[in-house]
């Protein structure tokens, strides 16, 4: 049968309970209390990588991607028209000038050439007949003109024997004027000989004259399609590297067809390229920063290609030290073309937490924490970015990676 229990008997096991609970209790107080200091994570200063905010200038560029390529390529055609024998040299083989690169097929230009050599050589046959014939037909008028003086000089003698005739009486006067006319006569005759003569001369001249322009001409003719022959060997003209070259063997190249391109080593520029969204900043003349080996190359923008292939805008760059020892054929490059300059700005190091983006969350350091902190960043340069709002010149930022605490407010440094 159930009876009461006393009262004093239910204050005792109230007591006891009281007494097991309290330290319970205590414990999960002192647990709540210290919770967030157990759990907050600690992160040591050697792990991460900090920069202070200064002021100074900021770059804004566009970044790009580039290839290192000879800035100068010569580019070398067929002499004559013939047909690839041989494939000498292969791109990118290194050749040095006067390097064979193709063997051509040049027989019909050696017969061309031969056919030139007979029509100089008849040429020359025939200004030397005219010659001839010339110098046979001077002679003969030089024979008539010497007959002519000759004849002049004996009826002149004849004329002056008369005349001293006639004054004694002994030649009537009808024969001294036939004698003197005949004289007359041959005065005319010798005048005509002598300016048949000069005439002659003139005339042997100006024929000997045009028959030699053509003997020359075909002269040079012959010269120059002994070297355009000499030229089918097709060598390299300067020392370099084959960047393009016909590579079928039995191909057929035409007259001025381009056989081979040399680029010579001794100088570069960069080829580059970036997204098309930035096209509108990057105009031919704004200058170029190229990071090549701890150094920096400053050059600038000659040509922009107009055409847009797969959302990339391509561009040239000129280097100012085109010869520049480190620089080597196709070796890959960062771009970086300075679209504005901005001087006198609040610029933080650009690292992984300020690498895109106007606003951020990044943690700055205040004494043993690091508290992650928003800001709004501005321009981005090649090493630095510009800080708008959300720190002040000498706070000190982590930029090194911060993945793995993002969703931290704090982070403990030890």
């Amino acid at each position: 049968m159930d009876r009461e229990i006393s009262r004093s008997e239910r204050r005792a096991r109230t007591f006891r309970r009281l007494a097991v609970a309290a330290p319970l209790l205590g414990v999960g107080g002192a647990l709540l209390f210290w919770a967030p200091a157990l759990v907050s994570p600690t992160l040591s200063r050697t792990r991460v990588r900090t920069a202070k905010v200064d002021r100074g200038r900021v770059e804004a560029v566009v970044e790009a991607s580039g290839t290192v390529v000879p800035a100068f390529e010569r580019a070398l055609s067929s002499p004559v028209d013939a047909q690839v024998l041989r494939v000498l040299k292969h791109p990118g083989d290194a050749v040095a000038a006067g390097d064979p690169l193709l063997a051509l097929d040049t027989s019909a230009a050696r017969l061309d050439v031969e056919r030139l050599e007979d029509r100089l050589e008849g040429k020359r046959n025939q200004e030397e007949q005219l010659r001839l014939a010339l110098e046979r037909e001077l002679l003969q008028l030089q024979s008539k003109l010497e007959s002519g003086r000759l004849d002049r000089e004996v009826l002149l003698a004849r004329v002056t024997r008369q005349r001293k005739l006639a004054a004694d009486g002994l030649v009537s006067a009808e024969l001294l004027a036939e004698t003197e006319v005949g004289a007359r006569k041959a005065d005319i005759d010798l005048a005509q000989l002598e300016s048949d003569m000069a005439a002659a001369r003139r005339q042997t001249q100006a024929q000997l004259a045009g028959t030699a322009l053509e003997v020359a001409t075909l002269a040079k003719e012959v010269a120059e399609a002994r070297r355009q022959l000499e030229l089918a060997t097709s060598r390299a003209d300067v020392d370099g590297i084959v960047t393009w070259i016909v590579s079928q063997e039995g191909a057929t190249v035409r007259r001025g067809e381009v056989i081979a391109r040399v680029a010579r080593l001794d100088s570069f520029r960069v080829e580059a390229t970036a997204s098309d969204i930035h096209a509108a900043r990057i105009a031919v003349g704004a200058p170029v920063r190229v990071p090549l080996g701890g150094r920096t190359l400053p050059g600038r923008v000659t040509s922009v290609f107009p055409a847009i292939e797969q959302g990339t805008v391509r561009f040239a760059v000129e280097l100012a030290s085109p010869s520049d020892a480190a620089l080597r054929q196709n070796l890959r490059v960062d771009v970086h073309v300075v679209d504005r300059v901005k001087d006198g700005v609040l610029r933080l190091p650009r690292g992984v937490a300020t690498g895109t983006g106007q606003v951020q969350q990044v943690f700055v350091v205040r004494g043993s924490r690091a508290e992650r902190t928003r800001v709004r960043l501005g321009e981005t340069g090649a090493d630095a970015v510009e800080v708008l709002e959300g720190l002040n010149v000498g706070d000190e930022v982590i930029v090194s990676d911060m993945e793995d605490y993002e969703h931290m407010e704090t982070v403990n440094l030890r």
